[in-house]
């Protein structure tokens, strides 16, 4: 990525993170997103009933499915900021300081009512790992009964996210989860194959064990 002295994000893209900028059409029954897409909300109940439908399907499924999902949404939000700076003569994700790039996504997940998104960027240069935490997570209040990692969304869409602005193969893991007790869910962002080894970890050992054991 380029480095953090070139470029700075341009006030018309303010826009797409104004919730008053969503519409509503009552005749049409549509809503809209500030950059014209037609959205649609999901309700804690709606979330409840997928993963319920998808547990009773296969165990672990809805995890799988919610990941992968979160996946393709994190590329194709990253693409569209990309097209919409490229409407503006701005320069796209890749091109931003990642600092920059970041804050993009920490305010869609506000303006989406996901949660309160964090990054700590204080391991990317030595050890080439981003860290995220997430406060007030949509998924740790839509799922109350689960006593599991529940944020597989908000973990594939980190993934989709830094694979586009990176153009590498990437993978995010969840290494606490406020459903179990953190005081917040935190992810840690790296290439896949440094992940693979800590995934059995997950749950029984803290976050910064883990995080320890990946930059030693």
């Amino acid at each position: 990525m380029s480095p953090p002295n070139k470029n700075t994000p341009s006030s018309d893209l303010e826009r797409l993170f104004d919730p008053r900028a969503v519409t509503s059409d009552s005749a049409a029954g549509t809503v809209a997103d500030p950059a014209g897409r037609r959205i649609l909300y999901a309700s804690q109940e709606f979330i409840r009933a997928i993963v319920h439908v998808l547990a009773r399907e296969r165990p672990g499924l809805w995890r799988d499915v919610l990941a992968r999902t979160g996946r393709t949404c994190g590329r194709e939000l990253a693409i569209s900021l990309d097209r919409e700076s490229t409407k503006l003569g701005q320069p796209t994700l890749a091109e931003l300081p990642l600092e920059t790039a970041l804050s993009y996504l920490e305010r869609t997940f506000v303006a989406h009512g996901w949660g309160l998104l964090q990054f700590d960027l204080a391991d990317t240069p030595d050890h080439g790992i981003v860290a995220a935490q997430l406060s007030h997570s949509y998924f740790v209040a839509a799922l109350p009964d689960s006593n599991e990692f529940v944020d597989a969304y908000p973990a594939g869409l980190l993934q989709g996210f830094f694979e586009h602005i990176s153009g590498e193969a990437l993978g995010c893991l969840e290494v606490a989860c406020a459903r179990r007790g953190a005081p917040h869910c935190r992810f840690i962002i790296t290439a896949n194959e440094r992940l693979d080894p800590l995934a059995p970890l997950i749950g029984h050992e803290t976050a910064d064990a883990i995080i320890a054991r990946l930059k030693a």
